[in-house]
């Protein structure tokens, strides 16, 4: 069966993919993304930077459990394995935020994909230039 990822606080509420209380952790680690700037300090996790603190440490401390650990990282920040988890946290916050913004921005999809076959992507940069 097909899941939709829940990329905003609402839709984790609604998402079947996570328990109850999971729900609510969720919305709280999306929410804290959604103010998240590495350039304003009054918005780091326990007054650290996301370049100080593994990513594994974020899911830890917003008590994330496995499931939603792997769905976040694979499906959202797209990585292809768990070494993400041991890494600094700020470029898994990164792609997060551009995967919201994306969806936010494109609708059903973060996705750009071409409606007429590919040939509808060189097409489109060119128009664009």
């Amino acid at each position: 069966k097909v899941y939709k990822v829940p990329a905003t606080p609402m839709e984790a509420v609604n998402s079947s993919l996570m328990g109850f209380f999971e729900k609510r952790k969720f919305k709280f680690f999306l929410e804290f993304l959604a103010k998240y700037d590495k350039t304003q300090p009054s918005t780091y996790h326990k007054g650290k930077s996301l370049d100080k603190v593994t990513t594994r440490q974020l899911f830890e401390d917003f008590g994330l459990d496995a499931n939603t650990q792997a769905f976040t990282g694979h499906a959202m920040a797209l990585h292809r394995d768990d070494d993400y988890l041991e890494q600094p946290a700020e470029a898994t916050a990164e792609a997060i935020q551009l995967y919201v913004f994306s969806l936010e921005r494109y609708g059903k999809s973060p996705y750009i994909y071409p409606m007429y076959g590919l040939g509808g992507m060189p097409e489109g940069f060119s128009r664009l230039c």
